[in-house]
């Protein structure tokens, strides 16, 4: 592996965490406002609208990284050897699935970016189309699809990134780091698909 490559991955490994995952904790939070009614999910979207530089923050904090991962991502899925077919230890199938997921993550964003930030308008436009989006039954199945397949890609990664930054060394260490991801999956899986009923339910 050439120094470029191996700065690459590592950078690309880091903006999963920081400033991409953060950003989906801070999401996350924000939509289960959804928890304290109708009222509470508008004023929520109409802040995150209106904040002060948010054009700024999004393209620099959320965009550009978002963009530079997804291309070296897609870029890592086409050089990857997927051998969990052939091999089904528990890292290699996580390894497919990781890859899997990144391409369900990549068109599962695209299409929420222009429903929700683009077409959609005003905070009422956004509750609207999220309405609508989520009470057909076919697109709540989309859209669980795709969270639960972004979930995964990201507590996976943040596996990952303790291998690839030395943080999880040995074959115990990576074990147990292995099950909280798990859990965390099951968790934050739990809490988005509680988050879609009650927006659903709205």
């Amino acid at each position: 592996m050439s120094k470029l490559s191996f700065f690459l991955r590592r950078f690309h490994s880091l903006i999963a965490l920081v400033p991409l995952g953060l950003f989906i904790c801070v999401h996350f939070l924000l939509n289960s406002s959804i928890f304290l009614g109708n009222e509470a999910y508008l004023t929520m979207v109409n802040f995150m609208k209106h904040a002060p530089f948010v054009i700024i923050l999004e393209l620099v904090l959320i965009a550009i990284p978002l963009i530079f991962h997804g291309i070296y991502g897609i870029y890592i899925v086409y050089l990857a050897k997927n051998n969990a077919l052939q091999y089904k230890y528990y890292r290699n199938v996580a390894f497919y699935l990781q890859r899997i997921t990144s391409l369900i993550l990549l068109a599962f964003v695209i299409w929420h970016v222009y429903t929700l930030r683009i077409a959609a308008g005003s905070p009422e436009g956004v509750f609207a189309t999220l309405l609508a989006t989520l009470q057909n039954p076919l697109t709540f199945v989309l859209y669980v699809i795709g969270i639960v397949a972004s979930i995964y890609h990201f507590t996976n990664g943040i596996f990952t990134f303790c291998i690839t930054w030395g943080i999880c060394v040995g074959d115990r260490a990576q074990k147990i780091f292995a099950a909280c991801a798990i859990l965390l999956f099951v968790f934050f899986s739990l809490w988005a698909v509680g988050i879609l009923l009650a927006l659903a339910a709205a």
